[in-house]
């Protein structure tokens, strides 16, 4: 998950994207933008972290009812080392009051084992491929990250209705 802070110059928010893998796959993924003016990049993360929490227990609770429950604790990738504190942490200070008490939730699916924060370094946050515009190489490199494939000509062929 990754957000773009207040990366639209006219009203100042921010874009959230995230992507949900399994087996170096995605099976779900998103990029919207936020519907509030974050105050701080920790909390435009924090928007995006919900967003992808929200993600991840329906998914959760999908392979649940498929009889697949998962027994550990799904990975959030976060390359914001203060968001992350704050999640780990779960205290809201002075400095971190602004982030509004609906993004507790956060915190109290890291404390009940759901999900777990990790910190990932910001050039290999494959979230970027949905928040920001990228070079080609970085471009490609996020892209097989999130197991998405060129299809070959034989695939391409096979997908055009016929007479094209």
């Amino acid at each position: 998950m990754d957000s773009d802070w207040a990366g639209d110059q006219s009203d100042r928010k921010s874009i959230s994207g995230y992507a949900v893998l399994l087996d170096g796959g995605a099976i779900s993924w998103g990029s919207k933008k936020q519907t509030c003016v974050a105050l701080s990049m920790v909390e435009s993360e924090f928007i995006v972290a919900l967003i992808a929490i929200k993600e991840t227990i329906w998914m959760r609770s999908l392979f649940t009812s498929l009889n697949m429950p998962l027994t550990i604790p799904t990975c959030i990738l976060i390359d914001n080392q203060g968001a992350l504190d704050l999640i780990k942490s779960g205290q809201i200070n002075d400095r971190t009051k602004h982030i509004e008490t609906r993004f507790r939730h956060i915190c109290n699916r890291e404390d009940a084992g759901v999900i777990q924060g990790e910190h990932v370094a910001t050039m290999e946050q494959i979230a970027d491929i949905m928040t920001k515009a990228l070079g080609s190489e970085k471009f490609e490199h996020f892209r097989d990250g999130i197991g998405v494939m060129l299809a070959t000509n034989h695939e391409r062929q096979w997908c055009q209705p016929e007479g094209t």
